[in-house]
């Protein structure tokens, strides 16, 4: 996500793996990768519990072996909960927890970092950065270290007690900024600046992908998401690119990621519809693919050249193996703002299918000079992590609308936004099931077996069977939610952090676990 992406939360409410691996040569399964789907082994034993942001290397937030299913998910009650007491801009929590041998790690959005027990919520350590972050950021563990990132560096900690190992600076402006969680790669941890903060756009900001070694810090390769690194000929005017989700990682040491949008959009004075940085803005609104030994770019796919709406390809890719035409094939499953969900051939990046999801109402083509109104808006379309399981893809959407002109935008009224959760055959690109919601959906797609978690924003969460769509059960924080669930063994985590709807909101992780 970025600023304006993140603003939704203010508008709404008044500011409202474990890869334990042996570094290694090479990318054998004994130098950090793990076959696609499969959940990462810690210390030899199967107890990874949510070991990365989107639970594998495959990002596919898939847990089948989990003993939540269709048939006892209403049993699931509040176990605990631990209050969050972060007060950033956009609320309190916006991440991913990760799940690791009975030891939960989360970071807050003031890019605070915790480790908490499994079995009852209380703290273990706390690493207290105070670094406002506009999220989702969150940190993920391997090699007896936690990584993550603050809203300029990205650093180490010691996972048994928090005390941090390195920190290295990467944005080189102050229009630069990391909101992600990182992904290991082999032994490499991958990272990347983008060009928003807190100020929101500024000229002269570019997101740049960064390999690290995971023992200094050191950096060893970067990518940089705008091409040739010159702004498309305006960098005191222009900004862009950048990675606002984990990439995907396969077992040939290939990490894919989509890419953020152009900016300023719609367009600025004298320079309507994005005129400033004329010609496509390589490599915005792009699925990437680069060698993950040396960050050299392999292939892109531009999803949307020249983008005016604030139209992203942002939620990480999931890869899968599907058969297409009867050939077995390793596919790559994303979606975007532009509400907009993709199949891609691994290999070389080429387009199998895709398929809208959502309201679509002028969101092709210039913008005229009289606001009109824009759905996806800017905060809508696909906005958080989709999920893939049994050759399903499960799909949240927005639906909120932006009102813009050739050189204006205005951030849509989100609380009156709606949303959905719509199931896709992953082979075909055909809706299988959809089930739209009264509040716009921020809560990611979990996958336990037959069962699919989402909440909404309005603190509401669901579980509908992955089969049909029928509800299953619904629980309510106590405070807004746009993180996402994250399931460990027999338990649910979510995190509801977003002061909005509430009166008095109590915001806290909740665990949720099945009883009788």
């Amino acid at each position: 996500m970025k600023f304006q992406r993140r603003r939704l939360l203010p508008a709404a409410a008044a500011m409202l793996a474990v890869l334990f691996v042996v570094i290694g040569n090479g990318w054998s399964a004994n130098a950090g990768l793990v076959s696609p789907g499969q959940a990462p082994q810690v210390s030899g034993k199967s107890v990874a519990e949510w070991p990365l942001h989107n639970y594998d290397l495959a990002n596919t937030r898939d847990v089948a072996h989990s003993p939540i299913n269709s048939a006892n998910v209403s049993s699931l009650k509040v176990k605990w909960r631990m209050p969050l007491t972060a007060t950033g801009p956009f609320g309190a929590f916006a991440a991913n927890p990760t799940v690791v041998d009975g030891v939960i790690y989360l970071q807050d959005l003031n890019s605070n970092v915790y480790a908490v027990k499994r079995a009852n919520g209380a703290l273990i350590w706390k690493h207290t950065f105070d670094v406002p972050n506009l999220g989702p950021n969150g940190v993920v563990h391997g090699w007896g270290m936690v990584f993550g990132g603050t809203t300029t560096d990205a650093f180490a900690l010691d996972a048994g007690t928090g005390a941090v190992l390195w920190s290295r600076r990467l944005t080189r402006t102050d229009g630069e900024g990391i909101d992600l969680a990182p992904q290991l790669a082999g032994n490499t941890v991958v990272i990347s600046t983008v060009p928003g903060t807190l100020a929101g756009y500024l000229p002269g900001g570019m997101g740049i992908v960064y390999g690290l070694d995971p023992t200094t810090g050191a950096t060893k390769w970067s990518f940089n998401t705008v091409k040739d690194g010159d702004l498309w000929g305006h960098p005191e005017i222009n900004s862009g690119g950048g990675v606002w989700y984990p990439p995907a990682v396969d077992d040939q040491g290939r990490v894919f990621f989509g890419t953020g949008n152009p900016a300023p959009f719609p367009g600025g004075p004298g320079y309507p519809n994005g005129s400033s940085r004329p010609g496509d803005n390589l490599y915005t609104n792009s699925l990437v693919a680069l060698d993950g030994r040396t960050g050299r770019l392999l292939w892109y796919n531009q999803v949307v050249p020249h983008d005016i709406r604030d139209y992203d390809l942002a939620v990480s890719p999931i890869i899968a193996y599907l058969s297409i035409r009867g050939v077995r094939t390793e596919v790559l499953l994303t979606a975007g703002k532009n509400g907009y969900v993709y199949a891609f051939r691994a290999t070389d990046g080429q387009m199998i299918w895709q398929r809208p999801v959502g309201t679509h109402q002028n969101d092709v083509g210039p913008l005229p000079d009289t606001p009109v109104p824009v759905m996806p808006g800017m905060g809508g379309g696909v906005v958080t992590p989709i999920a893939f399981a049994d050759g399903r893809l499960f799909v949240p959407w927005v639906d909120a609308a932006s009102q813009e002109s050739s050189t204006t935008i205005t951030f849509p009224d989100v609380t009156n936004g709606t949303g959905g959760l719509t199931a896709i055959d992953a082979t075909t690109g055909k809706p299988l099931w959809e089930r739209q919601l009264p509040r716009i959906v921020l809560g990611a797609a979990t996958v336990a077996n037959d069962v699919v978690f989402t909440s909404t924003f309005d603190g509401h969460i669901y579980a509908f069977d992955t089969r049909s769509g029928k509800t299953l059960w619904t629980a309510t924080a106590r405070a807004g939610i746009n993180s996402f669930p994250a399931v460990a063994g027999d338990m649910l985590l979510v995190g509801a952090g977003v002061p909005g709807f509430f009166p008095n909101p109590q915001p806290e992780l909740i665990a949720y676990e099945l009883s009788g």
